[in-house]
């Protein structure tokens, strides 16, 4: 099942995800240098490198984030770029990059050896490639399971979730090893806040992109009153806040392909 990340309203993600950006954009070291940001969402990481002076290329297939990021720049007074593309298919020349960074952006990639091949031909022959990713996190893993486990039996199709290629720095040097990158791994947390279960569950889960694509499927199979009640009572444990860990996977090229 296809998602258009343009769905439902993003920012709430985006806002809880803009510490991973900043950690992600100061170890990019970007400064000066010709930014990619893949699958830049909302803009978080598009923004801050351009605040250290980058020249930054955001990437995303959805025209609407686009738009959020566009003007969010514009408020800023920052100029950026912004193209439809997506980590496997990006519309820029070979080696234009100095650096190219996506935050929780390339791991929801369909075809992970596709999205590796684009990034290293797009990565300058002494560029880096930094991003984000989840490793297993039970608390959150328990969250999204609720609905996704629903979604499955309906639909009998696989859950809409990061490919766990991502978080495992071997796959990762397996996927780029043959483009002459070398890949370092290191771990970071991120705390999220719940004021409330109903306010969580309406702004995270309801107008995340996946929850907009999935509410409908649940309504229709009349199981939706049963999910929201399972994933309240989850919530209910989780208040006032609790911490996921993530990964910073680090590449780079040590020698051309």
């Amino acid at each position: 099942m296809e998602i258009d990340w343009g769905l439902g309203e993003y920012e709430w993600t985006g806002t809880d995800l803009a510490p991973a950006a900043q950690v992600l954009v100061t170890a990019g070291q970007v400064d000066g240098l010709d930014v990619v940001d893949l699958g830049c969402g909302t803009g978080n990481v598009t923004l801050l490198a351009a605040e250290r002076g980058a020249r930054v290329t955001g990437v995303d297939p959805a025209a609407r984030l686009r738009e959020v990021t566009a003007a969010r720049a514009a408020t800023k007074g920052l100029s950026v770029t912004l193209v439809d593309g997506t980590a496997a298919d990006i519309p820029l020349p070979d080696g234009s990059a100095d650096v190219v960074l996506s935050n929780f952006g390339v791991i929801m990639a369909p075809d992970p050896q596709a999205a590796a091949d684009e990034i290293a031909r797009v990565t300058a022959p002494d560029g880096r490639v930094l991003f984000t990713a989840w490793p297993p996190n039970p608390a959150l893993d328990g969250l999204i399971g609720i609905s996704a486990r629903a979604v499955v039996k309906i639909t009998g199709a696989p859950p809409i979730l990061a490919k766990p290629v991502w978080d495992d720095a071997d796959t990762v040097a397996d996927l780029f090893g043959p483009h002459g990158f070398k890949v370092s791994l290191t771990r970071h947390q991120l705390t999220f806040v719940v004021s409330s279960p109903a306010e969580y569950w309406n702004t995270r889960m309801l107008l995340h992109p996946v929850g907009a694509k999935t509410l409908p499927l649940l309504q229709e199979a009349g199981v939706y009153d049963a999910v929201q009640a399972e994933s309240l009572a989850y919530l209910e444990q989780l208040m006032p806040e609790f911490s996921v860990d993530y990964v910073l996977m680090s590449l780079e090229r040590v020698q051309r392909s």
